[in-house]
């Protein structure tokens, strides 16, 4: 059973129409987390059949803190997990696992392509901010593949949030999960940017319809296979559970 941990919410703030950043410190300890990792929140509320609601959140704030960090929830609907975040009071104490997660980054001198899909975003801006990322100065590409400006978090906020020399970060409209040409503009992008230098590294968040065929695609035009990286938020082929800015479809 996975060690139950408590952290105090110290700050809540709107940062989009359906975005909220919430700071936390740790009741006691360091969270011992890597940039790219994440932790499970129990939010203690019942659901249909008597499991408890309980969501994955990545850790977007930068791992040289290890007592206090950041989570970024986006609201999903109704589902009972996001509207929890989104309530929950400074003050109060929330209880959570972890952290969890390979979606880290490894040692390399080449060039490397982050491409991120919806949610994913908050992975990638855990990955990014997250010392083994910065301490090798290498060329970087950064791209959100996004429906709408308002889905989540505002791009200035990412774009902040990560800036950084050999850094560069584009923001891709998408078409929503789901409709046909969403996975072939996917792909076009990507070409698109393999073609210029192909990557040593690449890290690929988000939906899984996308990123893993992209996984293969690139391995398929020369990526090593053992320098990919992948972190599925919903639609994932490989586990009932995924993650989120709700990572749970229902939120």
């Amino acid at each position: 059973m996975a060690e139950a941990r408590l952290a105090r919410v110290i700050q809540s703030e709107s940062i989009g129409p359906q975005a909220r950043l919430l700071s936390l410190a740790m009741a006691r300890g360091e969270l011992g987390f890597v940039g790219g990792q994440y932790i499970i929140v129990n939010t203690g509320i019942e659901l249909a059949g008597g499991k408890l609601a309980k969501r994955a959140y990545s850790i977007i704030s930068s791992d040289t803190q290890q007592s206090q960090f950041q989570l970024a929830v986006r609201r999903i609907g109704q589902g009972p997990g996001s509207n929890f975040m989104h309530r929950i009071a400074v003050g109060a104490e929330l209880p959570f696992s972890g952290p969890w997660g390979k979606f880290v980054a490894e040692a390399g001198s080449g060039p490397r392509l982050v491409f991120a899909t919806d949610t994913g975003i908050t992975a990638t801006l855990g990955l990014l901010r997250g010392r083994r990322f910065r301490e090798s100065a290498v060329d970087t590409t950064v791209v959100w593949f996004v429906e709408a400006d308002d889905y989540f978090i505002p791009a200035a906020f990412a774009r902040e949030s990560i800036a950084a020399p050999r850094i560069t970060f584009e923001v891709i409209a998408a078409p929503p999960p789901g409709h046909p040409q969403r996975p072939v503009q996917a792909r076009a992008l990507v070409d698109r940017l393999v073609t210029k230098q192909l990557p040593d590294q690449v890290y690929l968040a988000g939906d899984g319809a996308l990123i893993y065929p992209l996984r293969d695609h690139l391995a398929s035009v020369g990526v090593s296979a053992d320098r990919i990286r992948l972190e599925a938020f919903f639609n994932n082929p490989e586990r009932r559970i995924s993650i989120s800015g709700s990572r749970l479809t229902d939120g």
